[in-house]
């Protein structure tokens, strides 16, 4: 019997660690009125931006879910987009708990020249 119990409390531990990674998990909005060719994240102080999320063009009111996996560690995140238009600076945005965001909505202001998310 208690090698039953402690069997059942391991297998919760690794689920209740596998759900824990899910947080990370995000939906991406692009509400910018602009396409999107890139969508990259890291973690803060890396450089290297040479995964792209996006299959293709990520067109205005499209979303795509990104998954992250269990070698990626932390909740703090950078990421970063270009536009499929070219001549446009990407941007990119720093220090975004991923853990606490299920959706990233972004948006593009015409009027200010500013690029945004809004989190849920």
């Amino acid at each position: 019997m208690r090698g039953f119990v402690v069997g059942a409390m391991l297998a919760l531990s690794l689920v209740s660690g596998a759900l824990a990674e899910d947080q990370r998990n995000v939906n991406i909005v692009n509400a910018t009125g602009y396409g999107i060719k890139f969508l990259g994240f890291n973690n803060p102080g890396d450089d290297d931006w040479s995964d792209n999320e996006l299959g293709g063009v990520l067109r205005n009111g499209g979303s795509v879910y990104v998954k992250f996996n269990t070698a990626d560690d932390g909740c703090v995140w950078n990421f970063k987009i270009e536009w499929s238009d070219p001549g446009y600076p990407g941007v990119l945005w720093r220090d975004v708990d991923l853990c606490k965001i299920s959706t990233l909505t972004l948006r593009y202001d015409r009027a200010n020249d500013t690029t945004s998310y809004t989190a849920e």
